[in-house]
């Protein structure tokens, strides 16, 4: 393999690549806008989610005692007669209402010692999201006035809730930025690989190449190097979208919380990025140059990318995890697949530099081991010629 041959090819797929203004916007800005538009998309539809508790809702109490009027009225319910009971069941079932709670005429708390107790009726919809939430506000409004034995979580000033919703909002979106930031890169190099070598060779063109004084394997090499070139400057464009989502998403949510990383997160979360990448153009690269044309290269590229976002959804399902756990070491010699799982570990700021060194390591030497498996396709006739 002669370095200039290699060189001569990849700037002829470069000036043609970067020539076309559709093409280079795929490849700079795409998916740069791809990840910031999922994420303030993702934002926005959770912040949306957070609004939609303080919507107006109609919910009503009957006979209600009046050392109880306060409490309902501060869940939002309100008064209304005896007559409308049957009508607002009504709207309930067809969910034009959240809650009704009607009281006994004769209501009275029990004393302890009677086992004849009053019945509160609490008419809700659990098909209903907001009706099933102000059903379970209504009973945890009524469990605090009962009679009590004991008392739990009783002092204000503590917070009993472990939960931390930095933690759970990085959960979340280690689960979904991987994949999708993945996909918004494999948009690019898809149609990239799939035109230099199965659209050449649609088109005649690759054997009017085979033909020049050039070594086929150079003429392999300048096509590989072109598409890890068009494949680093996606993977930056994508990375920078990620890069500048993560701490606006807080903001967009209103949080306390904000996501915020170092520059060991990024680095790191770039090298896995920008590896995994690699990898999935190497594989594109074999699909297009053992296909007779682009048709049939689109058409089996994204088999390959359907593996990945299963798999990645699959590895945040918790039925799942115990089984991907059990892989072990398994999870970094996987080309690709193994940047994925690192990059929910580092999103989720629960990495160690080791398996992640061992992942794009392990990317590398197989997008290297794809170049020369593309080289010694091009030495045979039948794969070139179809």
């Amino acid at each position: 393999m002669n370095f200039r041959d290699v060189w001569t090819v990849t700037k002829k797929e470069l000036k043609a690549a970067f020539s076309d203004k559709m093409v280079l916007f795929q490849i700079v800005l795409m998916p740069f806008l791809v990840i910031a538009g999922y994420a303030l998309l993702m934002g926005v539809m959770s912040s949306a989610a957070i609004d939609s508790g303080d919507e107006e809702v109609k919910a009503y109490y009957v006979n209600a005692p009046e050392y109880m009027e306060e409490g309902l009225q501060a869940l939002q319910l309100e008064a209304v007669s005896s007559d409308r009971i049957d009508e607002l069941k009504t709207d309930i079932a067809n969910k034009d209402c959240e809650l009704l709670v009607v009281f006994p005429e004769d209501f009275a708390l029990s004393d302890g010692t009677s086992m004849d107790l009053s019945n509160i009726e609490v008419w809700y919809n659990s098909t209903d999201t907001q009706s099933y939430k102000m059903f379970s506000e209504v009973n945890m409004f009524f469990s605090a006035i009962q009679p009590k034995l004991f008392a739990v979580n009783g002092v204000q000033d503590v917070d009993y809730d472990m939960g931390d919703e930095e933690a759970f909002m990085r959960d979340m979106l280690a689960g979904l930025m991987p994949a999708i930031l993945l996909m918004a890169v494999y948009m690019v190099v898809m149609n990239l690989a799939a035109e230099s070598i199965a659209g050449d060779k649609e088109r005649g063109f690759l054997n009017t190449m085979l033909i020049a004084p050039v070594k086929r394997a150079s003429i392999a090499g300048g096509k590989a190097l072109f598409m890890l070139i068009a494949s680093i400057i996606g993977g930056l464009s994508a990375f920078l979208g990620l890069a500048v989502s993560l701490p606006k998403l807080g903001e967009i949510m209103e949080l306390e919380a904000k996501f915020t990383y170092g520059i060991k997160d990024y680095i790191l979360l770039f090298a896995v990025t920008i590896t995994a990448v690699f990898a999935i153009s190497s594989i594109l690269l074999i699909l297009s140059t053992v296909s007779k044309d682009v048709k049939q290269a689109t058409t089996m590229s994204p088999i390959v990318m359907m593996i990945l976002l299963i798999g990645g959804m699959l590895s945040t399902t918790e039925a799942f995890k115990p089984m991907i756990d059990e892989l072990g070491m398994i999870n970094n010699i996987i080309p690709a697949w193994n940047s994925m799982i690192q990059m929910q570990h580092i999103i989720k700021c629960e990495y160690t530099a080791t398996p992640i060194l061992i992942s794009c390591a392990i990317n590398l030497i197989f997008s290297a081991l794809a170049v020369v498996v593309i080289g010694k396709f091009f030495e045979s006739e039948k794969i070139l010629n179809g």
